[in-house]
Order: structure tokens, then sequence, then C-alpha cells
């Protein structure tokens, strides 16, 4: 039962709200009691407005059994979402409930599922996993270089040691370095028995520095301390500790370094949310260092990421937001089979206001095995990203875990500007923003279509600006399709991905002159009107007094050619008489042509 309404006396239910489809792809939201009585309204030009200029029309969703306040509430609901939202809602993709509505338990996960098929949310580049293992028994846990060639990646083997092997082949294959990089009994010595993770990054003066993860000698004290290095294989532990949580108390682990544009130094770690060291309460948090990590200012919880977290890993992206990737459990699941990712908004200078992306980024089955210790670097090509992960069969004492990879070889484009063009534009400059675009080095940049039933145009004119910024010319002609056209775009390595519904083609609106609207019809004297629309289709032509009582229809049909059209008013009724001396009102009503103008007639 809806909420909010009176129980009696109950209103007939006997309204309707429907969704009618233009001659231009645009929806129109309505309520009627007779909706095929409506429909006929509209397509006679005696219904809304906006169906008169954008007619005729054809129903493509339609719900019965309403009062007319219930009607009314319903339209406006539709009327407010968006046209993805919407055409779900026809194709019968989506059930959107009332505003205000009782619920049961079992139907949450449902409505879930189903907002998420029609929330507006952006694309995500696809990570596709390779075959084989890239280091095996062994706990990934870092990498010293922003690019895969030559890239030395640090990894702990059982639980005192820090380990480093370097790659020269795009992350394929890897050689142990010799010998042991940190250790429990590094100097100077710290109450450290366990080493439980690590993040690497360089200094400007070609330095580096690492910040690890462990755990006191005592089992219950964990913190996160730092080490430095002048070549990146002897280590050295810096005096102090750089983060603990709860004063060393709470759990701390899995710490993951970014360096910011303006040079600071930004830390994400998993802690526990209350101080303790239960899985459940385990969060990601974040802490700045404005002098390249070797202080750091009170680490703080992220918002809007409230769900259990095993590890975390970040990157930073070429426009300086940060996406984040961790490990996370099922539902009703205690086990760490997938991982998620989060990305901050463009005007997030801080690195600190994340929202969740849709989907999983990788994900396995529960019952097998658990993924753990999630790392980001990115390709020899520059564009791609790989993510190196550990996966760690069960039982999990029998195994231990060994390193694989997933990579990105696909483009993301995720918005076209502008997304709204007219077709007599001729040749348009679109900036296709997104992620995963190559070129940049040795390789060439995507190229790009835009499709649609019946049509296609191929871009030109292609300009990378980076991995995330194309400009792409689309050159349209005065006849071009109209409605929604998907972009297509592809990347030198043949991957593809399809941006469905990216740009809106239109025609621009239509025009009305009149030339002598002051007549004398006993002289022979007449009004020319000369109507010019943009798109073919209904116009009619109406002559009403000033009170608005009708006198002549001048011109209706349903299929107008584009361009213009010349008609003639010669001051004569319906009937054929001629009217009297006065001011008459010409309401013109076509193709984007909604249009009201005087005609004054002397005898």
């Amino acid at each position: 039962m809806l909420e909010g309404l009176p129980h009696a006396p109950q209103a007939p239910a006997e309204w309707s709200v429907y969704i009618a489809r233009c001659a231009d792809d645009s929806l129109y939201t309505g309520t009627a009691k007779d909706v095929a009585k409506r429909l006929d309204q509209h397509n006679s030009g005696h219904g809304a407005a906006y169906t008169r200029s954008h007619g005729p029309v054809r129903l493509v969703y339609q719900e019965d059994g309403l009062t007319r306040s219930q009607a009314l509430v319903r339209e406006a609901r539709i009327k407010s979402q968006s046209r993805q939202t919407k055409e779900l809602l026809i194709d019968g993709k989506l059930i959107l409930p009332a505003k205000k509505r009782t619920i049961s338990k079992s139907m949450i996960p449902l409505l879930f599922f189903l907002f998420s098929l029609a929330a507006p949310a952006r694309a995500v580049p696809t990570f596709v996993k390779e075959d084989g293992v890239r280091i095996a028994s062994v706990t990934l846990t870092g990498s010293s270089s922003v690019n895969m060639a030559g890239a030395r990646f640090y990894y702990v083997r059982g639980s005192t040691a820090v380990y480093s092997a370097l790659t020269a082949d795009g992350g394929m294959s890897f050689t142990e370095d010799a010998g042991v990089r940190l250790s429990t009994y590094t100097t100077p010595r710290l109450d450290v028995s366990s080493i439980t993770a690590v993040s690497v990054m360089q200094l400007t003066n070609n330095t580096y520095r690492m910040l690890y993860s462990a755990v006191g000698s005592t089992g219950t004290v964990f913190r996160i301390y730092s080490a430095s290095s002048t070549d990146g294989l002897t280590w050295y532990n810096d005096t102090g500790t750089r983060v603990d949580n709860n004063g060393g108390v709470g759990y701390i682990g899995s710490p993951s370094l970014i360096k910011r544009s303006n040079g600071d130094w930004r830390l994400y770690y998993v802690a526990n949310a209350d101080g303790g060291t239960a899985q459940s309460s385990r969060r990601v948090f974040s802490a700045l260092s404005t002098n390249q990590g070797r202080d750091f200012a009170a680490g703080t919880q992220l918002a809007n990421l409230n769900g259990q977290v095993g590890d975390t890993a970040a990157m930073a992206r070429t426009d300086n937001t940060v996406r984040l990737y961790y490990t996370a459990p099922l539902a009703n699941s205690t086990t760490y089979s997938t991982i998620l990712s989060a990305l901050t908004t463009s005007s997030d200078n801080n690195g600190t206001i994340f929202s969740q992306e849709s989907g999983t980024r990788l994900s396995t089955d529960a019952a097998t095995g658990l993924l753990s210790a999630p790392f980001l670097v990115r390709s020899t090509e520059t564009w791609r990203w790989k993510l190196y992960y550990n996966w760690t069969p069960f039982p999990l004492s029998a195994t231990p875990p060994s390193v694989y990879c997933a990579t990105v070889f696909a483009p993301d484009p995720t918005s076209l500007t502008p997304n709204n063009v007219l077709r007599t534009a001729g040749t348009q400059t679109f900036k296709v923003a997104g992620e995963a675009f190559s070129g940049g080095g040795s390789g060439s940049a995507p190229t790009f279509t835009l499709d649609q039933t019946g049509g296609s145009l191929t871009g030109t004119s292609i300009v990378r600006t980076d991995d995330q910024n194309i400009s792409v010319d689309f050159t349209l002609a005065s006849n071009q399709g109209l409605g929604y056209w998907n972009l297509t775009a592809v990347n030198d390595n043949g991957q593809t991905t399809v941006l469905n519904n990216a740009v809106y083609i239109d025609f621009a609106p239509g025009t009305v002159k009149l030339t002598d609207n002051l007549i004398r019809p006993r002289l022979g004297a007449r009004t020319r009107i000369d109507v010019m629309t943009n798109n073919s289709g209904g116009m009619t032509l109406k002559l009403y007094t000033i009170t608005g009582r009708p006198v002549a229809t001048i011109y209706d049909t349903s299929n107008a050619a584009q361009g213009t059209t010349t008609v003639y008013w010669d001051g004569k009724t319906a009937q054929g008489g001629t009217v009297a001396s006065g001011v008459y009102i010409l309401r013109t009503r076509g193709q984007k042509v909604d249009a009201t103008d005087k005609i004054v007639v002397i005898k």
C-alpha cells in the first residue's frame, strides 16, 4: 500500500501514466484516463505543446490502475529520471518503485541490483587475467618504479624478510635479486617480529624510502615503520614510527604510497576503525606527508568506504585523481574473494573523498581460496595498468601464496563532449574523456567511429593529449540521422569498447516569416507565410480570432519536407467567406516550431 494516502473514501483508480516516443526520438511522459484517445490528440495537434512540435508520437510504455493523484505523482517521478533510466523502464529492465513505498526485506537485494543497472555509474577499465604465475611462493607488496621496464618488485617471503626481483619484459617474468633487502634484524634494529607488507617510493634526490607494516615482538603491537636506501638494494631503518593505530594496539597494515602532483606523499593503509584487531572492523585510512614520507599527519578513515577491507593499493591517474583498489569479502562470507575499486572526485585535491565504482575488478570463488595484496603499476607503454595480486588456495597452511597478474587492454571512454550537437554543425571537434587510451610512445592513438542503425561516421584529426584525453573530429551532414549515436573506440592492439548513447544529434529550431501581414482581401492582397524547418514532419498553421475562436486551418500535414514551406492566407474563413476587419492570430506548429504571429485585416 502506498503510504501517506487516505484510506477512505478511495478515489477511482482509472488513470494511467504513459511514455510516448516522439518523431525526433525524444520521450514524453504524461497521464490520461484514456491513453489511446490522448495519443490521438497528440498526433492531431491538440495535445501538449511539446508533442505538437515533436510529433507524431507512439506509445512505448504504460502503467494503469492509478488514482489521479497517484498518476500525477508517478508522472513526476518518471520525468525526474535520466534518459537511460527511462529506456530501461521501457525495455522492462527496471522496476521503478514509488518514492514512498513499504518494501519487504526480501526485495531489497533485487531492488539494489535493479537500481545498479539504471544508476549513472561510470565505466571502469576491464582487467583481463593473464596466464601463468609471475613469482611463486611469495607475498607481493610493492614496486619502486612508475613503469614496468626495469621495475624492481619487493615482496615478503615467510614473515621476517623482504626480497626483491627485477623485470625487463613488461612484468611477464622476474629475476630475483641476490640477498635480503630488509628483515627483522635490519639496523638500527626495531621492535619487529614479523613484516606484513611494504610500499616503496623514490625521493626527489633519486634515493628510496620504504614504508612497511610490522608486528611487534609481543604479537599485539602493530605499526608502520620506514627505511631508506640509496640504490633500492641495501636498506637501513629510519628512527621512530611513521603511523600506528590506537597507540599500536589496533591492527594496521597494507601500506600503499602515491605521490601527489604538488610533491606531497599520501599513504593509504588498512586499520581497525574501532582500534581493535577484528577483521570485521578493518577499513581504509589515509595520512599525508609533506616531507617525502619521513613524517605523517594523523591518519583518518576514508568516507564512503564502509565495508570490511583486507588489503588496499592506490594508483595516481594522469588527471591527479586517485583510484583505490581493495580486497573485500562477498556478502555472507569472510573470505576475501573480490577486488573492488573506488575513485576520487576531480574536485578532491586531497585524495580522501572516494565513490565506490560499480562491479568488481577481479573475483574468484570464495570456496577455493583468497585474493590478497593487490598492487598496481603502469605497463611499458605507460597507458595500460597491470594489477598484480596474490592468490592463496585453501587450505591456507598447505600452499603459500603466489603472484598473478591481470592487465587492461581495452580503452575506457567515459564521455564525449559536446554530447548534443546539431546535424548542421559540419565538422565538429569532440573531446573524448576516459582512460587506457593507447599511444604516447611507439604505439598509435585509438580510432573512433560514431554508429547508429543505418549509419556510421569515422573520426578524423585524432589528437591524443594523454592516456585520459583525446580530441577527434566528426563531419556531420545536413540529413544526418537524428537521435543517440554510440561511440566505438579501438586501441592500437585491436581491443574495442563502445560508449552507448555518447552523443545526441539533433536538428535546429525552425523559423516563421510573414510578408504583408496587413492585408485588404477585397483588393486581392494576401499574407505570405514562410515556415523553415530543419527536419521533415508534421506541420499545422491555424488562424484564430483575438478571443481564440477558430477561423481557418491554412495548412495541415503529417510530413512537411525539410526546408522552407510557403503558404498564403487571403483573409478567408474555413467556409470561404471573407473575415471581418480586425486582428487575427496565426498559430504555427512544426518540427521545433511553435510560433504565434498577428495578421491585421482591413476591408
